[in-house]
């Protein structure tokens, strides 16, 4: 071997330990604390055991068997349930009880209404507006009422600001 290829040899393998040594070192991964203590968590979970099964039965409840009495059943008022209302004549539906109050729509004579409110003041309803489906009142003189219906369950009402 010649002396000339040894002392390249062994420059090259100085090279290598030297750029091996300059290498920067790897930094190690840091700990992720909570999601080891919810993994060591879910393992300890995950192995406990059930409570030991007991062949004792529960002792037995009592039910009450109900008894029954017979009542007699109310006699029927009418055998068909009050029409609703209509209104009578074309005219105008406000946001009050009063012409003065802003018109909402015009409802057609014939057109069948539900009145969801009387109003404070005497001679108007409260109505669902058939073509818009919100409140407006009408004056009494041009709505129907089957006698049969029964006013007492509506509630006073009065117009918003």
């Amino acid at each position: 071997m010649n002396i000339k290829m040894v002392h390249t040899t062994l420059i090259c393998i100085a090279l290598a330990f030297v750029g091996a040594a300059c290498t920067p070192k790897a930094t190690p991964t840091p700990v992720d604390s909570v999601g080891t203590i919810a993994a060591e968590l879910a393992m300890v979970m995950l192995t406990q055991t059930v409570g030991a099964y007991t062949a004792t039965p529960l002792p037995p409840t009592v039910t009450p068997t109900p008894s029954f009495t017979e009542t007699p059943l109310p006699e029927p008022t009418s055998s068909e349930p009050p029409k609703r209302p209509r209104v009578t004549e074309f005219t105008g539906c406000w946001t009050g009880p009063a012409d003065t109050y802003t018109l909402i729509s015009n409802i057609d004579a014939k057109k069948y209404v539900e009145i969801i409110g009387i109003g404070n003041t005497p001679g108007w309803y409260v109505i669902r507006n058939p073509y818009f489906h919100n409140p407006c009142w009408i004056q009494t003189a041009y709505l129907k009422i089957d006698p049969r219906t029964d006013l007492s369950k509506f509630p006073v009402m009065t117009p918003g600001p």
